[in-house]
């Protein structure tokens, strides 16, 4: 468990746009790879992407030279080093330091075991969270744990259970070629479709593609909110390690929900829509809804099976050749650039 660089800028970047106060609760005790001088240099160095006001330099200065008792965004600090020899001898700030930085009071650490000095004891694959760690902080932050426990389900099920109403929980999880980091590497949609059943908000949605050192290097970052494609075709992402970093509002409290993966719950809401359609129904007039060329060609086509089924063939080879094309121009991943963290 840890926080590389690039994952402390995008919590920098997060508190920026929307600051932090009150308590954090941490799955398990968080290395913190790097110092209280790179960490304000990354406060100062954020994408284009960032709210617009951070982007003028002395609302910068302000961000953090003046603290959060003057209106800025970060606090000012005595800094603590890490309690680990070796971070410490690199001048690696403390989880708690940073935390402070960023804003918070207090800081909390949750652990099965207490080898780290975590002070709740809590096993993540338990059904129940227990009574005093529920809706208790301002945000819950999972770097590189859920990976690692099996009731991935129920970990995901505590997080929401311990964050406040109106809190955030944040997730950074191997999403490819991670294999045999944890039990699992998962797909962004785990997040979505969770917590969107279970009465929250997805405030961010990132891939976060890592090439090189991974705990000092740069990441390139794609919003998987910025389209409503929520699938890549096979083997789409390249050979570098990718991770998913999404953050959520919780909204409201709700009893425990399972969700279906959406993909498929739009899927069969399609069919069951195509099923109403009457014979004598008109293709635009269809449920209101508006359709694309290669619906209504289908659509048209249905009664006579040859005809229908050369245009579905023609209509796939069109849409691979328009997907190759889009990767050369673009690239391989059709979400929108964020930038470098």
């Amino acid at each position: 468990m840890g926080l590389p660089r690039a994952a402390i800028h995008l919590l920098i970047h997060e508190a920026a746009t929307s600051p932090w106060r009150g308590r954090i609760g941490t799955l398990g005790r968080q290395h913190v790879y790097a110092t209280l001088d790179e960490i304000k240099a990354l406060a100062k160095n954020l994408p284009a992407a960032t709210h617009a006001a951070y982007q003028d330099a002395a609302y910068q200065d302000a961000a953090y030279q003046g603290g959060a008792s003057q209106g800025g965004v970060f606090h000012d600090i005595v800094p603590k080093l890490h309690r680990d020899p070796v971070l410490r001898d690199a001048g690696y700030l403390s989880d708690d330091s940073l935390f402070e930085f960023l804003g918070f009071e207090q800081s909390v650490r949750m652990d099965r075991s207490d080898y780290e000095g975590a002070e709740e004891r809590l096993d993540l694959n338990s059904a129940e969270t227990p009574l005093h760690l529920r809706d208790s902080f301002d945000l819950i932050l999972d770097s590189g744990t859920i990976e690692h426990i099996f009731e991935i389900g129920r970990a995901m099920q505590h997080c929401l259970q311990m964050a406040k109403v109106g809190g955030r929980i944040i997730h950074l999880t191997p999403t490819s070629n991670a294999v045999n980091h944890g039990f699992y590497s998962v797909s962004p949609a785990l997040f979505a479709d969770f917590y969107r059943a279970n009465g929250c908000e997805i405030e961010k949605l990132w891939l976060c593609r890592m090439k090189g050192d991974f705990v000092r290097g740069a990441w390139d970052v794609y919003d998987c909110l910025s389209t409503n494609r929520n699938w890549l075709p096979l083997g789409r992402l390249d050979g570098a390690l990718w991770l998913t970093y999404a953050v959520i509002r919780k909204v409201t409290s709700v009893p425990p929900q399972t969700p279906q993966q959406s993909f498929y719950v739009d899927t069969w809401q399609s069919s069951t829509d195509d099923s109403k359609v009457s014979e004598n129904e008109s293709i635009p007039e269809k449920q209101g809804q508006a359709f694309g060329k290669a619906e209504r060609i289908l659509l048209a086509t249905k009664k006579w099976k040859t005809i229908h089924r050369v245009a579905n063939r023609g209509i796939i080879a069109w849409r691979a050749w328009v997907n190759s094309k889009r990767e050369r121009n673009q690239g391989r991943v059709p979400y929108r650039y964020v930038g470098r963290f």
